[in-house]
């Protein structure tokens, strides 16, 4: 009888710590956390500054899903975040400005990646910057770094999706200026846009 009592304590014990990692697994390390951190960038407020201001303008679409593209990142030996950031390929379709052997094989610079830690993954971003979707297909202003990467410039409004499929396109702060200067580009690069 004592033993019938362990018996079914211990697998009462297992199935409990089953159902708890279980939980934890699917319920907390595999959840999502949005982190959104202020960053400093020169802001282009026209479209005119904004084509002006980019060394390379493509439109394109992403060949990998987020969770698959390569996560840039440093921490200090004391794991404080120095930067995180995502290299994004993208399929390039047209070559608005700037030298088209640069648009073969492009990866892009998203200021966004995201981090897997014990309480779950964090998606942290700058500025709310939200990253561009496989498969949609966007206007991208991109500037080359020190490192000769090309980046997204404007933040949010350095990228502009062209066929309706991404929702989180016009969301945060900076829409209405967004929105604004989507216009003015469609008005002034609708012959190049289609």
């Amino acid at each position: 009888m004592l033993i019938k009592k362990k018996r079914t304590l211990f697998s009462l014990a297992l199935v409990l710590i089953l159902a708890a990692a279980a939980y934890y697994y699917f319920a907390i390390y595999h959840s999502v956390r949005d982190i959104s951190l202020a960053g400093s960038y020169e802001w282009h407020p026209t479209s005119q500054a904004l084509f002006s201001g980019a060394d390379l303008v493509v439109v394109g679409s992403p060949i990998k899903d987020f969770e698959d593209r390569e996560v840039l990142s440093k921490e200090t030996s004391t794991g404080i975040l120095m930067y995180i950031a995502t290299s994004t390929e993208i399929k390039v379709e047209k070559v608005l400005k700037g030298p088209k052997e640069d648009a073969v094989d492009l990866n892009v610079i998203e200021p966004v990646g995201l981090k897997q830690t014990f309480k779950g993954k964090e998606r942290i971003t700058i500025e709310g910057y939200t990253a561009m979707k496989r498969g949609s297909q966007y206007l991208i202003f991109l500037s080359k770094n020190t490192f000769g990467q090309y980046g997204v410039i404007n933040m949010q409004a350095g990228k502009f999706n062209l066929d309706g499929t991404d929702p989180n396109e016009l969301s945060g702060e900076e829409s209405h200026n967004k929105q604004r200067i989507f216009t003015e580009i469609t008005t002034e690069f609708s012959n190049e846009l289609k």
